[in-house]
């Protein structure tokens, strides 16, 4: 018999906020696809400065193999590293057409990119609604560190900081 995933509560507004704040501390996040073959795939992506409620948006040509995997297999996972936080989006995606939206979010670190400015058609959104998030924060290094000697010495378990899954 398969197992079914736990349920998940409905993201709080502080967990949202907690979202937010490790994907603000992010400058790439790694966006895996679905290749033809069914392996699994990562992208690098720069991370844009729209507010997360739930969706996330990418630029990205539109011959990209990215672009290509998600059209036949929409499912994705987004995935942010931090100093000390992690975050894991499950969702799925899908390729938008919206210049106004492009436009939003067209900055000088995307004009590196994409040699035929912000209204150059072969710019396309990727778009991923989010369905599920998983997030840790540690406390640091030098706490981690210290928590494991410790948990050596007292046979404990070492504190290595707080997890949360939701659904987003």
């Amino acid at each position: 018999m398969g197992e079914t995933m736990p349920a998940h509560d409905h993201a709080t507004a502080d967990q949202l906020d907690t979202i937010r704040s490790i994907m603000k501390s992010t400058r790439i996040a790694m966006l895996t696809t679905v290749e033809a073959g069914g392996a699994l795939h990562s992208h690098p992506m720069t991370v844009q400065e729209a507010s997360f409620d739930g969706d996330c948006w990418f630029l990205a040509s539109e011959n990209a193999d990215a672009v290509q995997q998600l059209q036949a297999h929409p499912h994705v996972n987004v995935s942010y590293s931090g100093s000390a936080q992690w975050l894991s989006l499950a969702g799925t995606a899908e390729i938008v057409r919206d210049q106004a939206k492009k436009t939003e979010l067209w900055n000088t670190f995307t004009d590196v990119w994409f040699d035929g400015g912000e209204t150059d058609p072969s710019v396309v959104l990727i778009h991923v609604k989010a369905d599920s998030a998983q997030y840790w924060e540690s406390p640091g290094k030098v706490a981690i560190l210290v928590g494991a000697l410790a948990a050596k010495v007292s046979g404990g378990e070492p504190q290595t900081g707080s997890s949360e899954s939701v659904t987003v």
